[in-house]
């Protein structure tokens, strides 16, 4: 896959996922889907929920596997997610020191890395070799995802 640079080439990638201008996943599915990552979080002793922008992102993008290489099992899966047990204490402690809530809206296949977005659009990754923030947009976090260039998310911490 190549490396995203426009609007129009990450609209076009997640096309290719099945996304379209004005795609809706309908209210009942993203709400059971919310509800099972919260549930499922709460089971590890971490409370999250949902901003207006993730709930958006989320009914826009759900359930869409974007591939993000050539290799056929690394994806970007948009769906709130909890990957690892683990994962639920650390996004819980990156909120903290962001000191904003974060809510899964997605992860990479590969790796398991989450990807969050807090309650005012900006989009965060939480992968095994840290925390980076992706963007304030849609488009430039979907292109620094495909890129992998991310700024940690430490320069954000309040």
């Amino acid at each position: 896959m190549p490396i995203l640079s426009t609007a129009e080439e990450v609209d076009a990638w997640l096309t290719e996922a099945g996304w379209h201008p004005g795609r809706d996943a309908g209210e009942e599915v993203v709400s059971k889907a919310i509800a099972t990552v919260v549930a499922r979080y709460r089971s590890y002793g971490v409370k999250i929920e949902p901003s207006e922008p993730a709930i958006a992102f989320i009914r826009e993008h759900a359930f869409l596997r974007a591939v993000i290489d050539t290799a056929p099992e690394n994806f970007a899966i948009f769906t709130p997610h909890l990957v690892f047990k683990g994962d639920a204490e650390e996004i819980s402690e990156l909120a903290a020191n962001l000191g904003v809530p974060l809510f899964p809206v997605g992860y990479d296949s590969y790796d398991g890395a989450t990807i969050l977005m807090d309650r005012d659009g900006r989009f965060f990754f939480a992968h095994h070799t840290g925390a980076y923030y992706l963007g304030h947009e849609k488009y430039v976090a979907m292109m620094r995802l495909m890129s992998s260039e991310m700024e940690d998310a430490e320069d954000y911490f309040s």
